[in-house]
Parts: structure tokens; C-alpha cells; sequence
């Protein structure tokens, strides 16, 4: 047993995932291994101290393009990416490490350019017999009950595997769902003649961000339902938008559950 948000977690695995596709542009195998391990002494990796205890170890390896010596020291900081401009926001692996640690667990990285890279993600095991509720992101209103619900969801997300995680997560909740991977493109459909209940944006994503999206929305169809999404905090993420305005905010992670509780809860008119 560990103590872990399973919708939190899906998005590790997803995350870890595309990385590992995207560094395999030629074909490769993408590995997943679980154990339980054992720790007898502390293990010091960079910064990070791991205690001795009992772990349950999971191991995501490729066999790509491996990441330079020289990175590997950055890779988990918010908004560094080794991708081309333009192909990522750099949150992926930050989002990974932020769950992971909020989780009392620790994220290692072995890689060596040209053979691959291996993620260890070591999470505390408990002898509870079943799973502990973890805090949420969200009030628990927005957590609990019945979440399905209608309508139809426009979902702007840069990164593939968050759109991957939030488009799964609503559509198995009842809602039709729409995918935009920029600014641009979501404001082509708004412009079109699709019927689109609630907009969910990433607030940093190339080119046009969520903010300008979310005021040109309220602008030009202020029927619709916008929900702010980022890692940062809420003040900053507004970036001077008052909450009064009409536009929530969903802080990042946040687990299936949570998302379809703020959109629920935003549909029915009330505040994530």
C-alpha cells in the first residue's frame, strides 16, 4: 500500500510516457517496472536526502536519445525544457516531481545519452489496509458526490499528456469534449459556430496565453464558462483578473476527480 491520489498519479505515468515517446522518434520500447525495495541507509542524489524505509519503487525506462549530463541537474525546474520551442511548456516533468514530493516520495533520473533514460519513483509503503484520503486541491464539495454531468467542454492544453489526462477525465463524466493545443486554435473554434459551455485553459502555453484567451472569451461570449488552469498561484496566474470577473481557477495538479468537480460545480454556478 502507498498513500497516493490515483488521478494524480495516472498523470505521472502519462507524463513520463510522452516523454519517454518523445525521445524514442524512432521506434524504442518504453518499459514500466514495479518492486518493493528495502532502503537500510539514506540515499543522497543532488539535493535530495531519501530516509531509509520501506518503498515501493516504480521504474519508467526507454531506450531514446538519453538526456546530456549536463541537463539532468534541471530538468525537474518549472518551464525548462531540452524540446524545440514551441513543443513543450517545460511543466511536464515539474508537475511529475511536485506530486511525487507531495506524496512524501522521492523522483530520480539515470540517463546517458544515446541508451536511454530511467525515472525511479520512490513512494513510501504504509501497512494501512486501505488508502488514506489525501488533502485536495479543491473544497471537498467540489470532490464529493454525483460528477457527471452535460454539455460541451472546450480544453486548451499545449501539453499532450495534460489534455490527455483532462479530456479522458471528462468525457468518462458524460461531457463532450474538445481539444486545442494553442490559444489560436481555440480561438478559431469559439469563433465558429460550436456550442461550448465551458472553456478550461492552461494559463502559459505558447503564443497566446490563457489569460488573453480567457478576456477575449468574455468578450466576444460571456456565456460561457471559463476555468483558468496553472501551477502557479492563483494571483499570479490571474495576472490581474479579478475573480469577480467570472473566471475560476483550477491549481495544478489536480487529480480526475477534482477537475470534473470544478466543472461541475462551475456549471452549476459555483466557484471551484
Amino acid at each position: 500500500m502507498v498513500r497516493v491520489d490515483p488521478g494524480q498519479f495516472d498523470q505521472v505515468i502519462i507524463n513520463l510516457a510522452v516523454n519517454a515517446r518523445d525521445a524514442m522518434p524512432g521506434g524504442g520500447v518504453l518499459t514500466l517496472r514495479t518492486s518493493a525495495v528495502a532502503v537500510a541507509e539514506p540515499v543522497q542524489r543532488g539535493p535530495e536526502l531519501m530516509p531509509p524505509g520501506d518503498y515501493v519503487l516504480i521504474e519508467v525506462a526507454d531506450t531514446g536519445t538519453g538526456i546530456a549530463r549536463e541537463t539532468l541537474g534541471r530538468i525537474f525546474e518549472p518551464f525548462f525544457s531540452t524540446k524545440e520551442v514551441g513543443a513543450g511548456t517545460g511543466l511536464g516533468l515539474s508537475t511529475v516531481y511536485g506530486i511525487v514530493r507531495q506524496t512524501d516520495g522521492f523522483v530520480f533520473v539515470d540517463s546517458e545519452v544515446g541508451h536511454g533514460t530511467t525515472f525511479s519513483i520512490y513512494l513510501p509503503r504504509i501497512e494501512e489496509t486501505a488508502p488514506a484520503e489525501v488533502r485536495p486541491a479543491l473544497s471537498a464539495e467540489a470532490a464529493e458526490g454525483d460528477l457527471t454531468g452535460n454539455g460541451t467542454i472546450l480544453l486548451v492544453e499545449d501539453e499532450d499528456a495534460v489534455r490527455l489526462f483532462g479530456s479522458r477525465a471528462l468525457k468518462n463524466k458524460g461531457y463532450t469534449v474538445i481539444e486545442a493545443r494553442s490559444g489560436e486554435q481555440a480561438l478559431d473554434l469559439l469563433r465558429g459556430d460550436e456550442a461550448i459551455d465551458v472553456l478550461i485553459t492552461d494559463v502559459v502555453m505558447p503564443g497566446m496565453d490563457g489569460v488573453t484567451l480567457a478576456r477575449l472569451v468574455r468578450t466576444e461570449r460571456p456565456g460561457i464558462k471559463v476555468i483558468l488552469i496553472s501551477g502557479y498561484s492563483e494571483d499570479v496566474a490571474r495576472n490581474g483578473i479579478d475573480p469577480d470577473e467570472g473566471i475560476h481557477f483550477l491549481p495544478k495538479p489536480f487529480s480526475l476527480k477534482q477537475l470534473a468537480g470544478a466543472v461541475k460545480l462551475v456549471r452549476e454556478g459555483g466557484k471551484p
